[in-house]
């Protein structure tokens, strides 16, 4: 099992001390661990130690001789007084938990135990003690409590340590611990613990800038939604701000938060307008909403001047994240530091440049220009896709960083970014190629039939995915594709869902889910029908001596590179294009 030994920071409640590594090395594999646990508000442990049922908290003390001589009684009545806090709050939440606590003091030899007689021998370990459990580490089991029933201790993981699990997560990779089912609004979900080298992602945290880049699918929103709980819950007084970019995830983080955090009191979710609005009613701000109507972007525009001017003397919090960070512009990042407090903060950015389908997309243009960055993490792993889905991908994105390069040798750098599968089963992608719009939707309506009475899928794991809900064609003519698949649908009496703002990977589904490219940005799907790829302005690069014309090529090569990683298990693109008259077809077609 991993030791947690890489866990790296400079926080004080997260920083692994020499001792603790230590004592990892010499842990069992009968034996589990969860590290740096914040059971409740104020009470910081180093680990807890699981086993048969029975839970140990531990908390290591780096007190020095020196220091223990001069504040020794003062020691033993803080510590004792930390865990008559726990006792009393185990209690008050979790009434049939049995457990312990204790202290591990390396560098000491108790000898007084100023009256704290039963504390000093059950929940104290000295020095004398812990040379004895390193020449016998089953001595550390004689501080162990009765066994608690399996499912209560589950519960408690969840309740006391929610930054470790992930909500309704298909994939169960930490078979240390079961998948935990439990209601919630009468709403069912699963909640499973992120693996071990998640959790080392985690809280590996430093002040500073740090910088998390990772292909879709690589678990950049997990850890960073687990970093922020945890800070939150370690700093209870300080506040944290998370950005997304869309309404979407924004509403799933909050949801997330709702059912994990349940005490939250000191962590945001926000989109960047969402964030201005916030501070528009709360500093009163002038706006005036029919200019709000008329002429969004400039009456918004205004907003963030009059922003700028609270910011001057607004330190307001210790840690902000921004996720889908490809998304946001230069001028917001810089914006939105600006609320960090001066010193001794975390800034964290996750980011995929190949998802970035906004209008400011510049692949010619490094990202964060302005920003130091203190550290970097590349994520590689892929927690979404099967074997097959991920190798077909990863050839999409070779072929495509290849002919990219080709026309620009000297960019220099690679726009999209491969991840490793970590299952080894595999669903063949399939491209069809059909005559007419017609002849694509038949082919639409064989696919869904295919996978929900072939595959055993419901319509609830299937989307349809197209570029745009219209396109205006070059002869005038508008072509209506979300209303010609719905009408599609409706003949064949197939129940459908929009993809809106409000639809989550939490959200319950009662249909085959239709969308367009830019509402499918954060949902994922057993199986996934991508067509109408017509629709795509860019199928070639006119003039390969205008840079311009490759940076929107590369715009559309995005677009498909989302679409496709929106799938779990099964992919199906159906197109009346040719490699002839289509790049984005010929990099398709050569990927497979």
């Amino acid at each position: 099992m991993s030791k947690y030994v890489n866990i790296n920071s400079q926080l004080d409640a997260l920083k692994l001390k020499e001792i603790e590594q230590n004592f990892y090395y010499n842990i069992k594999d009968n034996i589990n661990i969860v590290p740096k646990v914040t059971p409740f508000k104020g009470i910081n442990t180093d680990l807890l130690y699981i086993k048969d049922n029975k839970i140990l908290f531990i908390k290591f003390m780096d007190t020095t001789e020196d220091l223990f001589f001069i504040l020794e009684e003062e020691l033993l009545e803080v510590m004792n007084e930390e865990y008559e806090s726990m006792k009393l709050k185990m209690t008050q939440r979790n009434k049939d938990i049995s457990f312990n606590y204790v202290f591990i003091m390396p560098y000491v030899e108790i000898e007084d135990t100023y009256g704290f007689d039963d504390f000093v021998n059950n929940n104290i370990i000295d020095r004398n003690k812990l040379e004895e459990i390193k020449l016998d580490s089953n001595l550390i089991d004689t501080y162990l409590k009765e066994a608690n029933n399996e499912i209560d201790l589950n519960l408690l993981l969840l309740d006391i340590c929610p930054e470790y699990y992930i909500l309704n997560n298909r994939l169960h990779l930490n078979d240390k611990f079961k998948k935990i089912s439990f209601y919630n609004d009468e709403y069912k979900y699963t909640a499973t613990m992120l693996e071990n080298s998640q959790i080392e992602n985690a809280i590996s945290i430093n002040y500073g800038n740090t910088l998390f880049k990772g292909g879709s699918g690589s678990g950049k929103t997990s850890i960073m939604i687990s970093r922020a709980i945890k800070l939150a819950r370690v700093y209870p007084h300080h506040r944290f701000l998370i950005f997304t970019y869309t309404k979407q995830l924004r509403n799933e983080l909050r949801e997330h938060l709702d059912i994990l955090y349940k005490d939250n009191t000191n962590l945001e979710v926000h989109t960047f307008s969402s964030f201005i609005f916030k501070l528009a009613k709360k500093y009163n701000l002038v706006i005036d909403y029919n200019m709000l109507k008329n002429d969004y972007e400039k009456t918004f525009s205004n907003l963030i001047k009059q922003a700028k001017n609270i910011i001057k003397t607004k330190s307001m919090f210790k840690g902000i994240f921004i996720d889908e960070a490809e998304s946001f512009s230069a001028n917001e990042v810089d914006f939105i530091r600006e609320f960090l407090y001066k010193s001794k903060y975390i800034f964290n950015v996750f980011y995929c440049e190949s998802l970035n389908i906004s209008n400011h997309l510049n692949i010619f243009k490094q990202a964060f220009e302005n920003i130091e960055f203190n550290e970097y993490v590349v994520l590689d792993k892929n927690y979404r896709q099967s074997k097959e889905l991920i190798n077909f991908t990863n050839k999409f994105i070779k072929n495509s960083n290849e002919y990219i390069n080709t026309l620009r040798p000297s960019l220099n750098k690679e726009i999209f970014t491969t991840t490793k599968p970590i299952l080894n089963d595999g669903k063949v992608v399939d491209i069809v190629k059909v005559s007419d719009l017609d002849e694509q939707l038949s082919a639409i309506l064989w696919e869904i039939e295919y996978f929900t009475t072939k595959k055993g899928l419901n319509y609830s794991d299937i989307a349809i995915v197209y570029p745009y809900n219209k396109k205006k064609l070059k002869s005038g003519k508008t072509i209506y594709f979300q209303y010609l698949i719905r009408k599609a649908l409706e003949e064949r009496e197939i129940p459908y869902i929009y993809a809106e703002d409000t639809l989550t990977n939490l959200s319950s589904r009662n249909g085959v889910t239709i969308s367009n490219i830019y509402s499918i940005k954060n949902l994922e799907y057993k199986a996934l029908v991508f067509c109408e790829l017509e629709m795509l302005y860019n199928q070639t690069i006119n003039d390969k001596e205008q840079d311009y014309q490759i940076n929107d090529f590369v715009g559309d090569l995005n677009k498909i590179y989302l679409a496709i990683n929106r799938s779990t298990e099964y992919l199906s693109i159906i197109t009346t294009l040719n490699e002839e008259g289509s790049d984005l077809i010929r990099l398709l077609m050569d990927s497979k």
